[in-house]
């Protein structure tokens, strides 16, 4: 065990200087074609105030800024720079998003972008890598030895680059890149590198896979509700018959796919289909000649977009295979009501709550199951929640990794929002909870039972 963690400190210290030195290569490239390379230092500025504020995050109590804060925040950081470059590219196409008199290449202004941006991208990353090598350090309960692999594993990947750089001098790669496609490179870095929970979990594809689908999940119900459709008695079966479509073998995660690709797509139809513009020149050969570089120079800085969409494919399909049937579900434990309570015990031999896994517990009321769920979160906080939701029959929910998931439409759900009312999530319990047991009151749980859709048992 000892020498698995010496080396997944040295994996993700890897990881992190090939993600630092893959972002300054691109990003010196481009600024070396347009011969600005003396804008490289507000990059530096923004490296070094990003490495020393997440070693500061460390003295920070875990409950002001939580490990899952970071990595909400690295996956909104990867929202922003894929917004961002669609943003730069609808700019680039001919309508003016900025004032009229502004100019990017102004110096002091582009110092300022490069500064924030910097920050932006790798501000968070080094702050869940600092907090990851910290609980590493505490299972190993050798603080030095886990810091000196992480920094091995950084200096490794420092003098792979500096190597392939002094050998080759590839700058010329920076043709390839404008500045929506090096902010787009910039998101897909994001994309692949990013991640808090160590070999576990090398990139976002699967945390920014699960976000799209719950989202589409979340929608696709709320308007059925919203319609009530479901509440007709002739449509019931049917109208859940045709959502479950929604959330099949893969359909969620399709569309999904399809909006994350929206913004890459655009770029390919942008370099490769839109009009060449007219050019002022008078002789025909002069003109054919000037619009044959404007479309090579297109072309050249569509290729990495398209690989950049190869990637995504690959990369999502490689993690979109996992199934309802691999989530755990726990047995229901058998709970009986006394003086208008049921109580849970924290303590007991046979079983713990407080271990971080899903557990279940049913009683019967009146010849019908109703079915509770417990799990503490990762604030250490119990989260006590029905079987059941407010939108898809109770079937109930499974756990994988860090989500519970319906079993009914495989919606994956973070297990830091339960407790959060709407959508597919578990209705929540107010419960009392003290050292030693947790205590639900029965009209509490026959109340919150009453929002239960129930239709699947009339099908």
């Amino acid at each position: 065990m000892i020498d698995s963690l010496v080396f997944e400190a040295k994996i993700i210290g890897f990881k992190e200087g090939f993600k630092i030195g893959l972002v300054w290569f691109v990003f010196y490239s481009y600024l070396f074609i347009n011969d600005r390379t003396k804008l490289i230092r507000p990059f530096y500025a923004g490296l070094i105030l990003s490495v020393l504020c997440s070693m500061s995050i460390l003295l920070i109590p875990n409950d002001v800024i939580s490990v899952v804060f970071i990595g909400n925040t690295i996956s909104m950081s990867f929202a922003l720079f894929l917004i961002l470059s669609g943003a730069a590219l609808y700019h680039a196409s001919g309508v003016n998003l900025l004032p009229r008199k502004s100019n990017l290449w102004n110096e002091s202004i582009f110092r300022i972008i490069v500064f924030i941006l910097a920050i932006i991208f790798f501000l968070p990353d080094l702050a869940g890598t600092l907090v990851y090598l910290d609980e590493l350090s505490m299972l190993k309960e050798n603080a030095l030895m886990t810091s000196i692999s992480a920094a091995a594993g950084l200096v490794i990947a420092g003098v792979i680059f500096v190597a392939f750089i002094k050998l080759y001098k590839p700058y010329w790669m920076g043709s390839f890149f404008a500045i929506p496609q090096l902010l787009l490179f910039v998101a897909i870095v994001k994309l692949f590198g990013s991640g808090i929970r160590g070999i576990a979990e090398l990139s976002l594809v699967p945390s920014v896979q699960r976000g799209f689908m719950k989202f589409i999940h979340d929608f696709v119900h709320q308007t059925f509700v919203m319609l009530m459709v479901p509440d007709h008695p002739l449509l019931k079966k049917t109208t859940w018959d045709f959502i479950a479509i929604f959330f099949g073998s893969g359909f969620a995660s399709f569309a999904s796919l399809i909006i994350l690709l929206t913004i890459p797509a655009v770029f390919v139809y942008h370099s490769l289909f839109k009009p060449l513009p007219e050019t002022g020149e008078e002789s025909r050969v002069s003109r054919r000649r000037i619009k044959s570089i404007i479309l090579s120079d297109r072309r050249k800085k569509a290729l990495p977009v398209m690989l950049f969409v190869i990637f995504i494919i690959v990369a999502w399909f490689s993690q979109g295979e996992e199934s309802v049937s691999r989530i755990f579900i726990p047995e229901p434990r058998p709970l009986i009501a006394d003086k208008g309570e049921i109580v849970i015990p924290l303590n007991d031999r046979t079983i713990n709550v407080t271990d971080g896994t899903l557990h279940k517990f049913s009683l019967i009321h009146e010849g019908e199951e109703i079915r509770l769920i417990v799990i503490k979160k990762a604030d250490n906080t119990l989260s006590v929640c029905l079987d059941a939701c407010e939108i898809c029959p109770p079937v109930g929910y499974g756990q994988r990794d860090d989500h519970v998931v319906c079993i009914y439409c495989k919606t994956p759900i973070p297990v830091n929002t339960l407790g959060d009312p709407g959508g597919c999530n578990p209705i929540p319990l107010t419960a009392a909870i003290d050292d030693n047991f947790i205590r639900v009151e029965m009209k509490e749980i026959l109340k919150k039972w009453g929002f239960v859709n129930r239709g699947e048992s009339e099908k």
